[in-house]
């Protein structure tokens, strides 16, 4: 594929008469594991929602070379998934049941799955460490198991775009590392990711490239160390903060709330 994987050009999103989003311009290219990073109400869901075509906008998403507002539900399905923030799920379904869901848009209607997509969801359910819930009830779950089992259906949806609104939000440390490995790991195979972060450590140890958003407005687009100093720490989010290295990764924590220059 030549070109970005992701194109936004002019981006305005306006919700209950307020500007939220206001001309961003922002592509990302397959390999990429993009941090979505800034305070609250920055615009990172906002702008996911945005992305995914859930809400009105101005401007224009394109997605594989595909303006995606001239695309079907179905199409646009193949190019990108969305993991949203909350967790809810309606109906006591079998876990293999709503993970096979993310293979929807792969089918024709009343198909039955194929060994492929039996595969795929297999490997989702594997991948996110939720095989061994394949048979229970998906409301029966914890919360961080059923964030892990949301994240599993939009991996078994197959896209090489990847959305996910605060990701590792419920999950205790170990599964917050894992799930950081395993969108590495998709970055690796050629897919692109976007994943809202609050979590400053996790994005600076994991992801590829950092977003900071502002105001509903990109203030600082780069690789984690340059993205996250202390004079961003300071001046966008109002703390101190612990830099340093270990093995191949930027650590940060913030340490101390201080006055915004």
């Amino acid at each position: 594929m030549s070109g970005p994987l992701l194109d936004i050009a002019g981006l305005d999103v306006d919700l209950g008469g307020t500007s939220v989003v206001r001309g961003l311009s922002l592509s990302v290219k397959t390999g990429e594991f993009v941090g979505l990073i800034g305070p609250n109400g920055a615009g990172k869901s906002t702008l996911l929602r945005a992305i995914a075509g859930l809400i009105p906008v101005g401007g224009t998403v394109s997605v594989a070379g595909e303006r995606l507002d001239r695309l079907g539900t179905t199409e646009r399905a193949l190019r990108l998934a969305y993991v949203p923030q909350e967790h809810e799920i309606a109906w006591p379904v079998p876990v293999e049941t709503l993970v096979a869901l993310g293979r929807t848009p792969h089918r024709s209607s009343f198909t039955p799955l194929s060994s492929r997509d039996r595969q795929t969801v297999k490997d989702a359910m594997v991948r996110m460490d939720v095989a061994r819930f394949a048979k229970r009830p998906a409301t029966a779950l914890s919360g961080g198991e059923k964030a892990r089992v949301l994240i599993a259906r939009a991996l078994a949806q197959d896209t090489p775009l990847i959305l996910a609104d605060e990701p590792a939000a419920g999950l205790d440390p170990a599964y917050q590392i894992a799930l950081m490995r395993v969108f590495r790991d998709l970055a690796g195979e050629g897919r692109g990711i976007i994943a809202s972060m609050h979590d400053l450590g996790l994005s600076a140890r994991w992801c590829t490239r950092l977003v900071l958003l502002n105001g509903g407005k990109i203030v600082a687009d780069g690789p984690p160390e340059a993205v996250l100093t202390p004079e961003t720490l300071r001046s966008i989010y109002g703390v101190s903060g612990f830099f340093g290295t270990a093995e191949d990764g930027l650590v940060v924590q913030p340490l101390d709330l201080v006055e915004r220059r």
